[in-house]
């Protein structure tokens, strides 16, 4: 069985604990996943079985969207629910168009420090088990960005909730961004909840429980649920070969464009490609050293990044 799985993560596992789950329902060892997500948080996660777990590295760096609610006022140490408030404060007189103008100087490229409460490696050590050992780790800030970033809903009170959206690169931690909102409003605020609704092009709206998982597996119906390998990286432009080619490619030699079949006509030098076969299967991940519309034939036409037969 190999294939992507869409996982709806329920709160209070961990993404590791997912993989697990999904080993022992496939009975199979080779299960990873493609970024993971808090404990307290819950949504979409991209699982890889069998030969998708090579795929995982051409996952990875696919923009997320996520729902969530922040809550202004109270502050913790993890930025989140998990942990105790460590400050509150007063902030009723807040509205709605400060929140939008706060968010508003949030968008684009920003840099971010990574919470300490997380599990961004930081000199051999997870970040969490540093600070369970009262230890404050100072790791490197990172730059990220906010495509986008919307008010969805405005709750007043002496903690006003906010309902918000957001469209992101990866990397980004929504936690510490809540924190930075709440920072600039002078109240403080923490991540009360936090959804995953969509990665690249995946929607969690075709994501099954760990549950529904069980009863369709018991079944035996795998080809329900795992996307194939062709379509396991739909982002990436599809590019054809002939039969003969997939020799060719199996033994890592150069590929030419009289080894084509089809190709888009819009391909530029440096993207990403899927080599498939003329039976769609996929063979390999490659980059293009050559812009379709002025394709040399003596030239060779793609490096290879995974060979997957």
């Amino acid at each position: 069985m190999n294939g992507l799985l869409l996982i709806d993560k329920p709160k209070g596992i961990t993404s590791h604990d997912v993989v697990d789950r999904v080993r022992r329902i496939f009975y199979t060892r080779k299960v990873g996943h493609t970024g993971t997500l808090d404990p307290a948080a819950t949504g979409l996660l991209l699982i890889c079985i069998g030969k998708a777990t090579r795929l995982t590295s051409f996952l990875q760096d696919l923009d997320k969207t996520y729902q969530g609610v922040m809550v202004f006022g109270l502050t913790t140490s993890s930025m989140d629910e998990e942990t105790e408030i460590l400050d509150e404060k007063d902030a009723s007189s807040l509205d709605r168009d400060e929140v939008e103008n706060l968010f508003t100087h949030l968008r684009g490229k920003i840099t971010q420090t990574p919470p300490i409460f997380s599990a961004v490696h930081w000199k051999g050590e997870r970040l969490y088990k540093l600070a369970r050992e009262g230890l404050e780790p100072t790791p490197p800030p990172r730059q990220v960005e906010i495509y986008a970033l919307s008010l969805l809903d405005f709750i007043e009170g002496r903690h006003p909730q906010v309902k918000f959206k957001i469209h992101c690169s990866k990397g980004t931690y929504i936690r510490s961004l809540c924190a930075e909102v709440g920072k600039h409003s002078g109240y403080g605020a923490y991540q009360a909840s936090l959804r995953r609704t969509q990665i690249g092009p995946f929607l969690l709206e075709k994501a099954k429980t760990l549950e529904d998982l069980e009863k369709i597996m018991a079944g035996d119906r795998a080809d329900r649920v795992l996307i194939g390998l062709r379509d396991a990286l739909p982002h990436l432009p599809l590019v054809k070969v002939k039969k003969e080619a997939e020799r060719v490619i199996s033994w890592g030699r150069p590929l030419y464009i009289s080894h084509l079949d089809d190709s888009p006509p819009d391909l530029d030098k440096g993207d990403r490609v899927r080599l498939c076969a003329p039976d769609g299967r996929l063979l390999a991940v490659a980059i293009s050293l050559q812009k379709a519309s002025h394709f040399s034939k003596d030239k060779v036409g793609f490096k290879y990044l995974r060979v997957l037969i």
